[in-house]
């Protein structure tokens, strides 16, 4: 057994030195790093080295236990895994809303709606001037400012609608670009894991490594959504929406998949699986590709669409100042080739010069007509009887929001247009198959209703839409380009040139207590078409919406979104901020802290140094007394 001695003593001292000096380059490899992007401070671990037990001069057989000094049993890298987690789910989110408000300032500006110029500027121009011929009925002026106005607000919503489009193609191309970087990350991330495999084998700890690797997935996050499994050898496995994308040294890349004829269609995908992640830019790409400008641009086709026809339907009803039947003042165009939407169908009754009463009981319009009159409307049953009016079940029926509106002409013809929900088409094309709406009686009196409107109906009673998609008379149908239709209509060239043609005249006259009226022209003063017009604006009718309405939800749903978009944004940027506050707070090099952990070191390794200095010199006096 040994015995204490100074040589123990001088391999003491020699084993502080080396652990201060090891512990002072974990220090100055800390402050080297205090600026370098994700780098997480390192701490020395020091540890005692086994005693050793010892004889000694006055206890030979009771040895004791002597310290043999210390030791760097490990460099430890200071880092919270948890706050780690946190910090990449809200930087997912946080990278969703960042893009998602960026774009909604683009699209309010692009909108315009304080603007002279903006889409509401000319959405109330249009009603002004519509105003302005109503009370002067006989103007030419007043004929020809409407005629422009309504030029001005279809190019201003076709503007609209064009930027709208190029937004969508741009966020096809960033899709694009940011698939690419995603797949430089998860390259990277591979090559990492095999180098933190490598050093994790022979036992070393690659904190650096694990810094560089911790900063890609902070970058991954902001991209997208993703899970991540640490593997016992320190790599690493990444899903996203549950698709495998990395595990250890293989990753799998990003895939953009264009569609032919169809690029702001286009989609990412991970060994043929369409990936389409909820969070980070690529999913805020995606919601608002697909969903939010997609949405918008259908509330820019319904609006247009509703508008147009609606006037045009007045319009063709009226009359102009020689008596003549009025023209349409919005043409819709379909093209060539394409798929085209059956938007609205019209009854053919009452016919020319004869006017209905549509608060009239329906057994006072039409003969034949008693009891129960049911309709299966998009398999929502309406049920009214033949006491009720045209008006109770036009109410009825747009109450039951079942994808199409019922509304009336002038005349009193019933009116069917496809809404929103059934992409504007009676028909309900999609994928190249046709799912046609269904309005079908459902008892003896609603066949008698739809007969007497003068429906054209197939042997089961309800009304053959295949029958009117190939009716090319627009007062009875009308057909729509079921891409775009907005960008297909343009402003009648003939009342443009000629704006003493737009028909503002319509009279009907009712005999006391009766349902059924004449029409007929009554000279240039009549106004009662164009107040028709006017009404449109704002009169809320058998839960029809106005068109106050309908431009009112669109603009608010803009300034809500964009209002909500801007609050999630502040939102997770604060609660990213503080996380990473708190990260910092753990992981960060502090100067201060560092200065004061080498000083501590340097005092240690020269109080070691003074031991060897001391031992050396009691080991010199021994040797002099040998002498």
């Amino acid at each position: 057994m040994p015995e204490a001695g100074l040589f123990m003593s001088l391999n003491t001292g020699v084993l502080g030195m080396y652990t201060q000096q090891m512990a002072m380059s974990v220090v100055a490899h800390n402050i080297a790093n205090a600026n370098t992007p994700g780098f997480s401070r390192q701490r020395a671990v020091i540890t005692t080295m086994p005693p050793l037990p010892m004889q000694t001069l006055t206890q030979t057989n009771m040895p004791i236990s002597f310290g043999t000094g210390s030791k760097v049993k490990d460099v430890q890298r200071i880092r919270d895994s948890f706050l780690d987690l946190q910090y990449r789910q809200a930087n997912s989110k946080l990278g969703f809303w960042d893009e998602v408000n960026t774009q909604f300032q683009y699209i309010e500006q692009l909108v315009g709606m304080l603007g002279s110029t903006g889409l509401r500027s000319q959405y109330d121009e249009f009603w002004k001037a519509a105003q302005q011929v109503a009370t002067t009925p006989s103007s030419v002026g007043a004929k020809a400012e409407f005629v422009q106005s309504a030029k001005a607000l279809l190019e201003k919503v076709q503007s609209v609608y064009k930027s709208l489009e190029a937004m969508k193609s741009n966020y096809t191309h960033q899709l694009e670009a940011e698939a690419e970087n995603v797949n430089s990350i998860l390259k990277n991330i591979a090559d990492l894991n095999v180098k933190i495999r490598e050093s994790s084998v022979l036992g070393n700890k690659p904190n650096d490594l694990l810094d560089k690797r911790d900063l890609l997935l902070d970058k991954l996050s902001k991209e997208t959504n993703f899970k991540m499994v640490t593997y016992k050898d320190g790599e690493i496995a990444i899903t996203i929406n549950g698709i495998n994308v990395l595990s250890g040294q293989k990753y799998v890349p990003l895939k953009f998949q264009r569609i032919n004829g169809k690029p702001n269609k286009s989609f990412l995908s991970v060994n043929n699986i369409p990936l389409i992640p909820t969070e980070g830019k690529i999913g805020a790409l995606f919601h608002l590709r697909d969903k939010v400008v997609s949405n918008y641009e259908s509330v820019l086709n319904g609006f247009m669409l509703n508008l147009g026809d609606k006037v045009n339907t007045i319009l063709n009803q009226s009359y102009d100042q020689n008596g003549n039947h009025g023209q349409s003042l919005f043409n819709f165009e379909t093209v060539p080739g394409q798929t085209n939407a059956l938007y609205r169908i019209e009854s053919s009754n009452p016919p020319d010069g004869i006017v209905y009463d549509p608060r009239k009981k329906l057994s006072e319009l039409f003969a034949g007509i008693s009891g129960d009159v049911t309709l299966n409307v998009n398999g929502a049953l309406i049920k009214v009887n033949a006491n009720d009016s045209l008006d109770d079940l036009i109410s009825k029926v747009n109450a039951a929001k079942v994808g199409v509106e019922f509304s009336l002409a002038p005349r009193g013809n019933l009116v069917v247009r496809a809404t929103k929900d059934d992409n504007y088409d009676l028909l309900r094309q999609a994928n190249g198959n046709e799912n046609p709406v269904e309005i079908k009686a459902v008892s003896d009196g609603a066949k008698a209703l739809l007969k007497s409107l003068g429906f054209t109906l197939k042997s089961d009673y309800s009304v053959d839409l295949k029958h009117y998609a190939e009716v090319a008379d627009e007062t009875q149908v009308l057909s729509v380009s079921f891409n775009n239709p907005v960008l297909h209509m343009s402003v009648n060239s003939s009342l443009l040139s000629d704006p003493s043609r737009v028909a503002t005249d319509f009279s009907p006259q009712f005999l006391p207590s009766s349902a059924v009226g004449t029409l007929s022209p009554t000279g240039e003063q009549g106004s009662g078409g164009m107040q028709l017009i006017v009404d449109l604006k704002t009169y809320d009718y058998d839960n029809v919406t106005s068109m106050d309405g309908f431009f009112g939800n669109f603009v608010s749903k803009i300034g809500i979104e964009g209002q909500n978009a801007s609050a999630m944004y502040n939102n997770t940027s604060s609660l990213v901020n503080q996380i990473e506050h708190d990260r910092q707070e753990v992981s960060s090099v502090s100067i201060n802290d560092e200065m004061s952990q080498m000083l501590l070191y340097q005092n240690a390794y020269t109080a070691s140094a003074r031991v060897i200095s001391t031992v050396n010199s009691m080991i010199q006096t021994l040797v002099n007394m040998v002498r």
